[in-house]
């Protein structure tokens, strides 16, 4: 394992450190504290040569934007919330719309856009292990409680890319952390990423109205969603169907839809063991040409499929290419969107002294 770190000045945020790490296989992941993000994910060859894999724009660290949410951290809620409104212990709580009237990402001063504090970086023969927190005061964006995040990222010379995310409150509040890498595991930008082959362990899908905010959960199977036993995005949308599943497709230009992820089986408990959350697989995503194969595995409940549509055009990437509307794909890991009014049987609130917790795996072979 190599690490080399890079120091960014900015004209937008104070000067910081980007650790770029490498695997003996050549996998190189670096990590910026902007949005505690993964800023790149490549494959470096025996003679030097860069094969991008993920979406990363050039400057983006310079330039102190977080284009598109690209590798970032999504919090303190990801996904968008109906009317910017959530209601604890009977009170309500208006958050700061940035989405006409609803919030996305957790709102105008979200953890994508901040730049983190490096906490540590320990460095193994087998292992990297970066450390990044952030804080944000009761009632910022409306959201109560004073919050401490931490956003571990651990990778490891097999491959595997740990994403371990933490809170802490003083008062009771809602926290919903992802990760917002974008993937084309085929390293060529300029291509479609919707031919990549898609495998998810779901059974039931939720739709989607103008505002991009669940109204139902429908079961995939017969329909552009079913994607149980693998196939390419492109061949799924081709699917013969009614007008209600093309409409969502095309309002969507593609895929922007929380997809529940099978529960993972309970694990017995241990007196005085600390259990980590427990993981279940989320998906496997393939580039057929290249063989390159990414699995997740994740303590989420639910992992949203966006296939891009919305990203902007003609963005200079780090490989030299330019963006294109679905040149890549996000999965993001985390609770069903809008969760509190629209399933608040599952709504999930961490309480003061209570520890938020979220594990999300990568592995690319």
């Amino acid at each position: 394992m190599k690490i080399h770190t890079r120091n960014i000045s900015s004209k937008n945020k104070a000067s910081y450190e980007v650790c770029d790490v490498v695997t003996g296989s050549g996998m190189m992941v670096s990590f910026s504290p902007l949005g505690a993000s993964v800023q790149k994910i490549a494959i470096i060859s025996e003679d030097g040569e860069e094969t991008l894999l993920a979406l990363s724009f050039a400057g983006q660290d310079a330039a102190g934007d977080c284009i598109g949410y690209a590798g970032a951290t999504l919090g303190p809620n990801a996904g968008r919330i109906r009317n910017s409104c959530i209601s604890i212990d009977g009170r309500d709580y208006p958050l700061a719309a940035n989405e006409g009237s609803c919030q996305l990402h957790g709102g105008p001063h979200n953890l994508s856009s901040v730049l983190w504090h490096t906490d540590f970086v320990e460095q193994d023969r087998d292992f990297v292990r970066i450390t990044f927190s952030a804080f944000q005061p009761h009632g910022e964006d409306g959201y109560p409680g004073n919050r401490t995040y931490k956003a571990v990222y651990t990778l490891d010379d097999t491959g595997w890319l740990t994403v371990h995310y933490k809170a802490f409150t003083d008062r009771t509040t809602y926290i919903n952390l992802s990760s917002h890498i974008y993937w084309n595991l085929t390293g060529d930008f300029t291509r479609n990423a919707l031919d990549q082959e898609l495998t998810l362990f779901s059974s039931n899908v939720g739709l989607l109205d103008e505002a991009h905010l669940p109204v139902n959960i429908c079961p995939v199977g017969r329909t552009p969603f079913d994607f149980r036993k693998g196939r390419s995005l492109t061949q799924a949308m081709g699917t013969r169907t009614d007008a209600m599943y093309r409409e969502q497709l095309l309002r969507e230009q593609g895929y922007n839809h929380p997809f529940l992820l099978k529960k993972a089986r309970p694990r017995r408990p241990l007196p005085s063991v600390r259990q980590v959350p427990a993981l279940q697989k989320a998906c496997v995503l393939r580039d057929p040409a290249s063989g390159r194969t990414m699995q997740m595995m994740t303590s989420a409940p639910v992992l949203v499929v966006y296939s891009g549509g919305f990203l902007p055009e003609n963005r200079l990437l780090a490989n030299g290419q330019r963006s294109t509307a679905s040149c890549a794909i996000a999965l993001e890991a985390q609770d069903f969107p809008d969760v509190m009014h629209m399933l608040p049987e599952a709504w999930r609130l961490t309480g003061a002294g209570e520890m938020f917790e979220r594990v999300i795996r990568f592995h690319v072979i």
